[in-house]
């Protein structure tokens, strides 16, 4: 098993701090931006003059400098913190297709004694059922809601300077200074960052954000599970959308084509290189009992205003039961005995005050939030168009197919037109991995969504 979490910054961008010198002084200083650029190269006061205009407030000179992080064996805990970051790209082992019985979790390095032994009981239990699961024929995607937030996790996160200084701060200063592997992973950066790009080293501590911040969110436990069907899984809510929404994208129309007198299409639109019309509608939903694995599947769309509440705070009684669990006499036996007794066990651990830090770890990607989320008919043309395909994972498949259908009761001409790949273009991008049936989803997703 892991006790180790490693962040180490493996790629940035040549001449960073060149480059952002010369950001500062081209809106202020005569000459071409190749000339100011050659005048930075190896000038000793780029770092004086890249700290003077960030402490007067102007922090977009940093974003043209680009580092890659590669984080080993961190918990799923910390993917879910980094990815949140609206402004960051990530690449993350799949969790639909890894067979995570022999990857491990994440140890607390302070733990030791009896806390230890309850701790890793506790994580060897729920990956002992994970493993049964697989062996009962339980698909890798479905196994997986049993996998405890402590379990390791490998990824790729690509963001530009001024985001990282902001993600460094927001774990020593803000929400995330009371968890130890997310500081410790901020202290790597900054170590590393510091010697990359000495002009930022003063711009990653401070005081907090917030200096009385209300006391941690508290985890819920019930007496008993509560079992979710995929039915019941992922409800959706319009809260927010358009008054008219076919008068907002005729205008954006005009604007974009203030020469043009064709009659305004909006189907027109979904054959448009840059459908920048699109993005004047937004739509803000709430979505009821996902999933935290599901969760993951949702925030990785980056154009997306998406709150989701602490992991802290989960119900830890509340667990998806996947169809395929769920008949699955075998299958479900192993999954609601090792939940029931996880829900009993992280009751007692998060009331052991050695173990009460590490409160997080204890949930399950099973375990079941509410979140909300506002987009805008872009992004959401192609969220539904990756996420509604028969090749998507089956609870963020639902969830879209929830979305678009009180998207077609808002505004039917738009978003009738919406759907899968092979719907929407009458193709299908999959090549091998397709499944074949193209005919059937143009006849679901053209007639009324049940």
């Amino acid at each position: 098993m892991t006790t180790q979490s490693q962040a180490r910054i493996v790629s940035w961008s040549t001449a960073g701090e060149e480059v952002c010198a010369s950001a500062a002084r081209i809106s202020t200083t005569r000459g071409d931006a190749l000339t100011l650029f050659e005048k930075a190269r190896d000038n000793p006061g780029n770092q004086d003059l890249i700290g003077k205009v960030l402490r007067s407030g102007h922090r977009s000179v940093i974003e043209h400098a680009v580092f890659s992080i590669a984080l080993q064996n961190v918990s799923v805990f910390v993917e879910q913190y980094f990815i949140e970051s609206r402004l960051a790209s990530f690449t993350v082992k799949s969790r639909r297709y890894v067979d995570f019985s022999s990857l491990g979790y994440y140890i607390p390095p302070a733990l030791a004694g009896k806390a230890l032994t309850e701790y890793r009981r506790y994580m060897d239990g729920l990956f002992a059922a994970y493993q049964r699961l697989l062996d009962a024929d339980v698909p890798k995607e479905d196994a997986r809601f049993l996998l405890p937030y402590a379990f390791c996790s490998n990824f790729y996160c690509t963001l530009n300077a001024r985001e990282l200084v902001r993600l460094i701060r927001s774990i020593r200063c803000g929400r995330g200074r009371n968890i130890p592997e997310l500081r410790d992973i901020a202290d790597q950066l900054a170590d590393q960052l510091a010697k990359l790009f000495p002009a930022l080293a003063d711009q990653l501590d401070g005081a907090p954000e917030d200096p009385s911040p209300a006391a941690d969110p508290l985890p819920l436990f019930r007496e008993k599970p509560v079992w979710v069907t995929e039915a019941d899984a992922g409800a959706a809510e319009l809260l927010a959308a358009p008054a008219n929404p076919e008068g907002l994208l005729e205008r954006a129309y005009r604007a974009a084509h203030p020469q043009g007198d064709a009659p305004f299409s909006a189907e027109a639109l979904l054959t448009s290189s840059r459908p920048r019309e699109l993005e004047q509608l937004s739509y803000t939903f709430a979505v009821s009992d996902i999933s935290l694995a599901g969760i993951t599947h949702l925030v990785r769309h980056r154009m997306q205003s998406v709150i989701v509440p602490p992991i802290q705070s989960v119900d830890h009684s509340r667990f998806i039961l996947p169809d395929t669990i769920r008949n699955n006499p075998a299958g479900r036996e192993i999954y609601q005995a090792a939940l029931t007794e996880a829900n009993c066990a992280g009751q007692a651990l998060c009331g052991n005050p050695a173990l009460a830090p590490y409160g997080c770890y204890f949930a399950t990607a099973g375990n079941m939030m509410d979140v909300m989320t506002t987009l805008n008919a872009r992004e959401l043309e192609l969220m539904i168009r990756l996420r509604s395909c028969t090749r998507a994972q089956w609870e963020i498949r639902h969830i879209a197919v929830g979305l678009l259908r009180l998207l077609r009761e808002q505004y039917p001409p738009l978003f009738d037109r919406f759907g899968p790949s092979c719907y929407l273009t009458g193709r299908c991008p999959e090549g091998h991995m397709s499944c074949g049936r193209q005919e059937e989803m143009k006849t679901i997703f053209g007639g009324k969504l049940s």
